[in-house]
């Protein structure tokens, strides 16, 4: 009988030992703070000089079926507008022009008559991934206090949920969560000294730190601008012209894109095929051309005109690739085939060295973005004017 209690009495000894250790260490778990590694991402190595290459460097050409996708039917319906989209952590933000009507007043001035919905009043509009169920709509038009009247989505390299919005009229950034909450930064951007008009294409590496392409006296030119305390620090660190003959900044109309990795820089013309990849110093610059021949013989009327071939008509950016969406016709071309129902478009991958790795052939017409998974697609012509196209080896 004694061995029997002995036997239970170190048994219980045993098992609260255990206890205690178990306690012990679920304590410490509880805590230890874990701090979440910021995701390192690697560029491809980018090389100076200047690069002349063919289609066929990309490849052979790959064709996409699309599949249409119809938006959650909670949310507004509109027609497509100065589109504008943007895919950031599980989400779909699509920015379109409100469908506004306008009327004069017995004085003579104007007034703005503003749709009866709500959401068709807005200009932007956040869905959910994969499934594109609709959140809510935000960004009222007009000219009220965080009104819009030309805004422009903000690429972002920023951690953080949601992202940013810019309205070109008075040069205010706002910061924006998923809800819809609007949030002005404490600063606006400068004006450039000798230059008429301002269409910034903003891209945030950080908090207080943005890189834009704008307007500038005689072309265009890529700019820095640094918040610190209460002062701006704004140096222009590209010019982006290159031809004698042509000093208007809407010869250099193009697009531009930071990498999530805040290294490298990308812009990609309209009215050239030409694309510059750059480290965020412009001290590494690869100036990547094709074999197009007459645009230097344009001047900057005929640059414009619509029997004039054009090239580069959206960026967007991955981890590893970025995709440019190009034409290769002239808008009256294109005008055509769209009024035919015979529309395409093509899209070219890069990655962030500035080679090229594959060409597509979409079977729409319209702007185009990349998940590195997914190509999104709006198009004017449909009422429903999402189209998906799933990348080679992505299915």
């Amino acid at each position: 009988m004694k061995h029997l209690l002995y036997i239970i009495l170190l048994s219980l000894l045993f098992f609260s030992a255990c206890k205690s250790q178990a306690e012990q260490k679920q304590q410490e778990a509880n805590d230890t703070i874990v701090v979440e590694t910021p995701k390192i991402i690697q560029d491809a190595p980018l090389v100076a000089g200047s690069v002349t290459l063919k289609d066929g460097d990309f490849g052979e050409l790959i064709e996409l079926a699309a599949t249409h996708q119809i938006l959650d039917e909670e949310g507004p319906i509109f027609k497509m507008s100065e589109p504008e989209m943007l895919i950031k952590d599980g989400y779909f933000l699509l920015q379109n022009r409100p469908a506004m009507s306008y009327t004069r007043r017995p004085d003579g001035t104007v007034e703005v008559v503003k749709p009866a919905d709500e959401g068709l009043n807005c200009f932007f509009h956040w869905y959910r991934l994969p499934d594109f169920r609709y959140i809510t709509s935000f960004g009222i038009g007009g000219n009220g206090p965080n009104e819009f009247n030309f805004p422009h989505l903000v690429s972002s390299g920023v951690s953080a949920p949601g992202t940013y919005v810019y309205e070109t009229g008075t040069m205010q950034l706002f910061e924006t969560d998923t809800t819809g909450v609007l949030r002005a930064f404490p600063f606006t951007f400068k004006s450039i000294k000798g230059a008429s008009y301002s269409d910034r294409q903003i891209c945030a590496v950080s908090r207080d730190t943005f890189y834009y392409a704008d307007n500038v006296p005689r072309g265009k030119a890529i700019i820095r601008t640094v918040y610190q305390g209460d002062s701006l620090q704004t140096e222009q660190i590209y010019n982006l012209a290159f031809s004698k003959k042509h000093r208007s900044w809407s010869s250099y109309i193009g697009d531009f894109i930071v990498s999530p990795s805040g290294n490298r820089m990308v812009y990609a013309y309209k009215y050239f095929r030409k694309i510059l990849v750059m480290d965020t110093s412009a001290q590494t610059v690869r100036d990547i051309t094709f074999d197009v021949d007459g645009v230097e013989a344009k001047n900057d009327v005929l640059t414009l005109g619509p029997d004039n071939v054009t090239y580069y008509w959206g960026i967007s950016a991955t981890d590893d690739y970025f995709f440019l969406t190009y034409s290769g016709r002239t808008p009256l071309q294109v005008s055509r085939e769209n009024g035919k129902g015979d529309g395409y478009i093509f899209v070219e991958q890069y990655d962030w060295g500035g080679n090229p790795v594959a060409r597509y052939k979409l079977d729409h017409w319209g702007r185009v973005i990349s998940d590195g998974k997914l190509l999104y697609q709006v198009c004017y012509m449909y009422d429903d004017p999402l189209f998906l196209y799933t990348l080679p080896g992505k299915e």
